[in-house]
């Protein structure tokens, strides 16, 4: 009988030691934090084939093999895991008919402008209890095993961050986005009122474009108007409607380091600004980024001016990258980890956890200030 207490003494305190504290308070240094569990290595897949959709005629692999590969190389030498790793880029249409001989299949980077009827045929030979499906699309295609990235979460955690006073909001899209009647929808659903909504195209000057949705042309205009009753030159500033408190953007980057500046010139009002990214382009955040600042994003943080491992250079800052990188991660977790559904990875992507075998991500919400990056 003491054999047995020690024993399981002994395998309570192994459990405890391999499982990591979760530290809850976040700051800009405590943003990507590699796991350090005691994997079981045994359990780990030995072999591992990686199915991918390039339809282009590039030479390399697509970001996110490469950040996969990337994180193997890292973990290698740190826990002697080295698994054999296979490619194979197949067209959408020819579809996976593969004898499988691997221990784990995942299929990644999928062509997301087929019909989910057509991918579902394509990938009907893959067994379903050893295949990780990765996809930017929100539908599973039924597989069990799945790491979904999708930018609708970035869009969720902006919209939960909206102030209470944020009660009547423009809404701003671009012809890279295209999605303000959908944004729409998901403020109204929350009793936010939308005033406006435009998409940011270009025919206008940003300055005109916040002109016209904020009414200056009419103050303008009331005021020739009076001038030309009492025949008098009136004196006066341009106003703004005082109708608004929040502009909610959904653009690239780039374009919301126009738009930021050219609404703080023609306003009067220190308006909130949250920016979705639309994730067209792998622009970075720069720490001094002053045409953004006071604005509130949510992103990977590996497009954050932040540090980054090693192994990344700035060649490698995407977030396709960082979805492979991660995606190794996961695996260690899932296959080698104890206790691994009690933990919160922070990786190059944001906050994921195991969750009934789905790998949920969720990035950070963060604002640009005169000091840098604060994370809300």
């Amino acid at each position: 009988m003491k054999n047995k207490i020690i024993i399981l003494i002994i395998l309570f305190i192994s459990a405890c030691s391999s499982v990591p504290k979760i530290e809850r308070t976040e700051s800009i240094n405590t943003l990507i934090q590699k796991p350090e569990f005691n994997y079981k290595i045994k359990s780990l897949p030995k072999s591992i084939k990686i199915y991918f959709d390039q339809r282009d005629d590039e030479s390399e692999l697509p970001q996110e093999v490469q950040g996969f590969i990337a994180n193997s190389f890292t973990y290698s030498s740190k826990i002697s895991y080295k698994p054999k790793i296979s490619f194979s880029n197949f067209k959408t249409e020819e579809c996976i008919n593969d004898v499988i001989k691997e221990d784990l299949i995942i299929v990644i980077n999928f062509e997301s402008s087929y019909k989910n009827i057509q991918k579902e045929q394509c990938l009907r030979f893959l067994p379903k209890s050893k295949t990780i499906y990765t996809s930017y699309d929100e539908d599973d295609l039924g597989f069990n095993n799945t790491f979904m990235i999708s930018r609708e979460e970035e869009k969720n955690k902006l919209i939960d961050h909206l102030s209470n006073s944020s009660e009547r909001i423009i809404l701003i899209d671009s012809k890279k986005t295209l999605d303000k009647e959908k944004i729409k929808k998901s403020l109204q659903a929350i009793r936010k009122e939308v005033v406006e909504n435009k998409t940011y195209s270009g025919d206008l000057s940003s300055q005109d474009m916040f002109a016209e949705l904020l009414l200056v042309d009419r103050s303008q205009e009331r005021k020739r108007k009076l001038s030309r009753r009492i025949t008098e030159t009136i004196n006066s500033d341009s106003r703004t409607r005082e109708d608004v408190d929040t502009f909610f953007l959904s653009v690239d980057l780039q374009e919301a380091r126009n738009l930021k500046p050219a609404l703080d010139y023609i306003s009067e009002n220190d308006y909130e600004v949250y920016v979705l990214n639309s994730w067209q382009t792998n622009s970075v955040y720069n720490s001094n980024d002053k045409d953004l600042l006071g604005s509130i994003h949510s992103d990977f943080p590996i497009m954050m001016p932040i540090a980054m491992p090693e192994i990344i250079n700035e060649e490698k800052r995407s977030r396709e990258f960082a979805i492979g990188y991660d995606l190794y991660e996961i695996i260690l977790l899932k296959y080698g980890g104890i206790n691994y559904r009690n933990y919160e990875y922070k990786g190059l992507s944001g906050k994921i956890v195991l969750k009934d075998s789905k790998a949920k991500r969720s990035g950070y919400v963060f604002k640009i200030t005169e000091t840098g990056l604060e994370i809300l």
